[in-house]
């Protein structure tokens, strides 16, 4: 339900402690709240009156308004005797009335008093209430408009130090990602709250239409467990006529030019200046309406918010938008579009206005915008070139930008059509690159991507240019699931020596090495690559150098640097929404979303992922989508969900196949066998994992494989190759799984209790609180009460930042004895309701020997019947519970 009633208070700590600090000082005799319309002025200062009243304070509250100011009286009317009226000739005695009437009712201590819009307040109400703070009467509560004029007697009382005052700002991006998961009652997508803060600029009432307008068009759901903007902002009609309020009263000069900005701003201070002179300006930017910030030398003037743009465009006329962009235009051009971005600004101005511009200029457009990275500009811009003349780089630029907005199809028939007419072998070889990226990566058809490649290799007479698009073939490779082949033709092409070529090899040649173990060498590689990616500087059919930071953050989380990663995909993530970039902020979710998992923190995971995995379906990248789904499946099983985790599984198989990281795919429909209590089905999907991870030399992935079937009980099936794995990947990840694998094999409480310490250490709190718990029952075993004891608060401490997690390893008991594994897997699915004979079928046992176990099962857990098992299980059956 849309969050209809009144908002939690966030972001306003400081003030609240300055309203208690000012109510607790017998000298300070009242708080003034001054800020901008809409950013919270009255809902703190309700806040404030709340805490006093629960303070036993007597309060009360008054509202002025311009309507009132013209009675005398009239905002605190209510709180004054009725027969005071026929003194109001002699204000002497009224004041002291009043004075006397106010006491009264505050009782020994001052009446805490609310006055909204102080600065709205008729004369006689501000002496009056002046004449009562000055006699100790009341303690005013005040909250004023940014710009409006407060009558000298009310600014006297702060100004003299009498009165605190807090200066309300409009909230921060943090703080409205926290008011909207405080509202919602339920974790944000960073986009959505990032993409709310932006429309509303953090001013509190705007984003409260914003968000009950979005509600209500169901463009605001709760997808995955995680609020998301399903599409576009809906302005209310409330809302627009909240800002409507203040820009209709400007009007004349000062009028259009709010209109011109409205549709092309920045403009600088001397435009602007020489249409209307420097006094609207002046005018407006004194309302609060516009900004004025520097740019180098010159001067830009902005609206001072994104909403005041959107509803000066839609009252606009059409004819009045066509003659304001197309003057503006003339007017930039007659200058001499000096400015690097003036050719995209005229180009776009025109196409709006006129429907049409200059082939030339507009393929000069949209080449800007694709240094900028703005697609969508970029499609409009090169559609409206092709449609004029067909061209090598007008194809490449179309194509380019629907592959990056996800219109793949599209893009494989104008980059196919752009092939013949390409001007240049180099042209050409551009075109081919982004056509075989855009098959792999977006069609998933790898195999043709081979063949477009070296058919136009073929036809190549530059060696240098057949050489971009071997290094094109080696990626084809990487991502298809065969990352020993992409090295070996790197190999083969020894070490570049351009800047552009080199890129490409980093591109390539970072992700490998990291997925083959060599996570230390990739990093280093990825660091120079984007190095000289960006003293490569602008270039078309090339990735955004951001997937730079993509390969350090799967090389540093292979190497188990986790936090690290973590804070590096952040700032990626931050430059990707900056930019624009789908297919960036895909991937810098899902690596989010990957290092949560990694660092136990299963509900943060799904946060991530249920961002990546709708970005995943707006723009059909169906390859990352399979990551994304198998880590969404992982964190469901471990809060428990098994139908949330297997609806993700099953997603999953419905996807077409995709190569890169392929074996890791299979770690959600493990984990979705094993929140339903199947665990020999879970281990099995990850054995067969592992093996085609060995096979295809993801060492990483197959360590990680093999670590968790020793979670789930395999771990004398595992540990010694994650013996040769440890000793042959880079970084301390492989070899933590190594050593707790080698300890839970040989159920030994020191090896256990070290690698709780190595997963510590690591930052990886769910497996250390697993390597705990084993521990525990290897102590107990061994007869060692205490030191199991001792673990077992260790781990409940490391589960305090798991998020709630569950999953087989934690299953605790009280039991003298221990339960064997085979023990455990019967009782946690009799737990689940399962009848003996399906446990039998599942587990390929006979149902004499489920029974067996079950009954071993009930001696050493002092239950009786199958009732009971889930609380003995230390209150739950793990997950799918």
């Amino acid at each position: 339900m849309p969050p209809q009633g009144r908002w939690p208070l966030v972001g306003r700590h400081d003030e609240l402690d300055a309203f208690a600090a000012a109510l607790a000082e017998p000298a300070t005799r009242g708080l003034l709240i001054h800020g901008p319309p809409g950013v919270g002025k009255t809902r703190l200062a309700d806040e404030c009156l709340a805490r006093a009243e629960g303070g036993g304070r007597t309060c009360a509250r008054a509202t002025a308004s311009a309507a009132a100011a013209s009675l005398p009286l009239s905002a605190l009317a209510h709180l004054l005797p009725a027969e005071l009226g026929a003194d109001r000739a002699d204000p002497l005695t009224l004041f002291e009335r009043a004075a006397a009437a106010v006491r009264e009712r505050a009782g020994p201590e001052p009446l805490v008093l609310l006055v909204d819009d102080l600065h709205l307040l008729d004369l006689t109400s501000t002496l009056l209430l002046v004449h009562l703070v000055e006699g100790g009467t009341l303690f005013l509560l005040g909250t004023v408009r940014s710009g409006q004029p407060l009558a000298d007697a009310l600014a006297g009382l702060w100004q003299q130090g009498r009165a605190a005052r807090v200066d309300l700002a409009d909230l921060s991006r943090e703080q409205v990602e926290d008011l909207l998961q405080a509202a919602l009652d339920g974790p944000v997508a960073a986009g959505t709250a990032g993409e709310l803060w932006t429309a509303s600029r953090g001013n509190v009432l705007f984003l409260r239409e914003l968000v009950l307008a979005a509600q209500a068009a169901g463009a605001l759901r709760d997808q995955h467990g995680v609020w998301r903007l399903t599409g576009p902002l809906v302005r209310s009609a409330r809302l627009v006529e909240l800002v409507d309020a203040r820009l209709r009263a400007v009007g004349g000069a000062a009028g259009e030019l709010l209109e011109l900005l409205a549709l092309s701003e920045p403009v600088g201070v001397p435009e602007l200046a020489a249409l209307a002179g420097l006094g609207p300006l002046e005018a407006l930017e004194r309302s609060g309406l516009v900004s004025v910030r520097a740019d180098g030398r010159r001067q830009q003037v902005t609206l001072a918010h994104p909403l005041y743009g959107e509803v000066v465009r839609g009252r606009l006329p059409a004819l009045t938008r066509r003659r304001l962009l197309s003057d503006h235009a003339d007017r930039v051009a007659h200058r001499g579009a000096r400015r690097r971005e003036d050719p995209l600004r005229i180009a776009s101005w025109q196409l709006d206005a006129l429907g049409s511009a200059d082939h030339g200029l507009l393929v000069a457009a949209a080449r800007l915008a694709r240094y900028g990275h703005d697609f969508r500009r970029v499609e409009r811009l090169a559609r409206a070139a092709l449609a004029e003349r067909p061209g090598g780089e007008t194809g490449l630029l179309l194509g380019e930008a629907l592959a990056e907005l996800g219109q793949f199809a599209e893009a494989e028939e104008v980059l196919a059509a752009a092939e013949p007419v390409a001007e240049s072998e180099r042209q050409l070889v551009q075109i081919v690159g982004a056509r075989s990226r855009n098959l792999l990566w977006g069609l998933l058809r790898p195999a043709d991507a081979v063949a477009v490649n070296r058919a136009a290799r073929a036809r190549l007479t530059d060696p240098a240019a057949g050489a971009e698009l071997l290094v094109d073939e080696a990626q084809v490779l990487m991502a298809s699931g065969h990352p020993a082949d992409s090295l070996r033709l790197l190999d083969g092409l020894g070490t570049a020596t351009d800047l552009r070529s080199r890129v490409f090899q980093a591109l390539c040649e970072a992700p490998a090495l990291a997925a083959m173990g060599q996570a230390e060498r990739a990093l280093t590689i990825a660091r120079q690559g984007l190095a000289d990616h960006l003293e490569l500087g602008d270039q078309l059919a090339i990735a955004h150098p951001g997937i730079h930071l993509v390969t350090q953050v799967y090389a540093l989380q292979e190497a188990g640097h986790v936090a690290e990663a973590a804070a590096l995909a952040t700032t990626g993530y931050q430059l990707a929404t900056q930019d624009r970039s789908p297919i960036g902020r895909i991937w810098f979710t899902l690596n989010l979303g990957r290092c949560e998992l990694l660092s136990g923190r299963p509900r943060t995971a799904q946060r991530w992922l249920a961002e990546s995995l709708a970005l995943c379906r707006d723009y059909h990248f169906d390859g990352p989508r399979r990551l994304v789904l198998s880590g969404l499946a992982i964190a469901h099983a471990w809060l428990g969900d098994a139908g949330s985790a297997q609806r993700a599984a099953d997603e999953l198989d419905g996807l077409p196949e995709f190569g890169f990281i392929a074996p890791e795919q299979q770690l959600g429909r493990a984990w979705a066998a094993a929140a339903a209590g199947d665990l020999p089905r879970a281990r099995a999907l990850l054995l067969a994992a592992a093996a085609a991870a060995r096979e295809s030399g993801y060492r990483t992935s197959e360590a990680w494989l093999l670590h968790d079937a020793a979670r789930l009980g395999g771990a004398d099936q595992v540990a010694a190759r994650l013996e040769e794995l440890g000793a042959a990947c880079e970084g301390p990840r492989a070899a933590a799984y190594a050593q707790g694998a080698r300890a839970a094999a040989a159920q030994d409480p020191a090896g256990l209790t070290a690698a709780t310490d190595r997963f510590e250490t690591l930052g990886a709190a769910l497996l250390a609180a697993e390597a705990a718990t084993a521990a525990a029952h290897a102590h107990q075993r061994s007869g060692q009460a205490r030191a199991a004891a001792g673990l077992r608060v260790r781990a409940a401490a490391l589960l305090e930042g798991c998020e709630e997690a569950r999953t087989p390893g934690l299953v605790t008991t009280a039991a003298v004895v221990p339960l064997t594994r085979r023990e455990r897997e019967v009782a946690l699915l009799a737990a689940r309701g399962l009848p003996s004979k399906e446990i039998a079928d599942r587990l390929v046992l006979s149902v004499r020997t489920v029974d067996n176990h079950l009954q071993n099962a009930y001696a050493k857990l002092g239950v009786t019947r199958r009732e009971q098992l889930a609380a003995a299980l230390d209150d739950g059956a793990g997950p799918g519970r």
